[in-house]
């Protein structure tokens, strides 16, 4: 049996409020995961691991939801400094000292589809379907590129909804263009996707609202040169719903436990 000593997750908590069954579901699924740093996405100040996880960096709340916020990362390491990025609402970025060196962890959300084409969190832009993610991935991606270049020698991980399906290729959520620009600004940065997997045969299992077993569009990536350099390492996740068929929120989680 493997000896995974560190796990990294994150997950999309679908803006939880104070004191309601759902966040409490969400609260001991986390600690259940036994993550050492989990991102969280669409987050809340009802979501207080504290007590478990002493260090947490969290994005900007916008004014129209100042309880809420888009990314917190939670560490049971120490966070030594928080890194500016392109948009400190969308985005988080922090170093953290870990028992295994330094690492940095960025953590996201990449705009959904109808991102500027309605609704008020992006606004009315009268942007096309898909617009503001593919701009985005490229803003993105040049904040990746210089913190990369600022921090040269420490592994670097993109953590967060990425609202793109990866695991059938060019399919699924996500337009082939989307995928193909992601792809190429992950490579460029050297950086590489490790949730690129079919999470239906092993860990993730059919909603029976749905009666389908939902595509996981939330993902780690991670330096390849550090990804490349593990000795064992296994990729996974957890449904959106417990064990009795609640549901926790509407996306699934992920998560890498690995051993150096």
């Amino acid at each position: 049996m493997k000896d995974y000593l560190y796990k990294i997750s994150t997950w999309n908590v679908d803006r939880p409020r104070l004191n309601t069954e759902k966040t409490k579901l969400i609260l001991e699924k986390i600690y259940e995961t036994n993550s050492d740093i989990i991102v969280l996405t669409e987050t809340s100040n009802a979501i207080d691991l504290g007590t478990d996880f002493e260090f947490s960096l969290k994005s900007i709340p916008f004014e129209r939801t100042p309880n809420e916020q888009w990314i917190t990362i939670w560490s049971k390491w120490e966070i030594t400094q928080h890194l500016k990025t392109f948009n400190e609402n969308r985005t988080a970025c922090g170093r953290i000292k870990t028992p295994f060196g330094e690492i940095i962890i960025y953590g996201t959300i990449i705009p959904y589809h109808m991102a500027g084409v309605s609704g008020e969190r992006y606004g009315n832009l009268n942007y096309k379907m898909w617009q503001y993610h593919e701009e985005d991935i490229y803003k993105q991606a040049e904040d990746w590129k210089q913190l990369i270049l600022q921090n040269i020698d420490t592994p670097f991980f993109v953590v967060g909804d990425f609202n793109q399906c990866r695991t059938e290729g060019l399919k699924g959520y996500g337009t082939p263009e989307v995928k193909r620009l992601l792809s190429e600004k992950l490579c460029e940065n050297g950086l590489v996707c490790v949730t690129e997997n079919d999470f239906s045969e092993n860990y993730l299992t059919i909603d029976t609202r749905k009666g389908t077993v939902r595509k996981n569009i939330d993902h780690i990536c991670t330096s390849r040169n550090w990804f490349d350099k593990l000795t064992h390492y296994e990729i996974g996740a957890w449904n959106h719903f417990n064990e009795e068929d609640k549901l926790m929120s509407d996306h699934n989680g992920v998560f890498i436990k690995f051993g150096l």
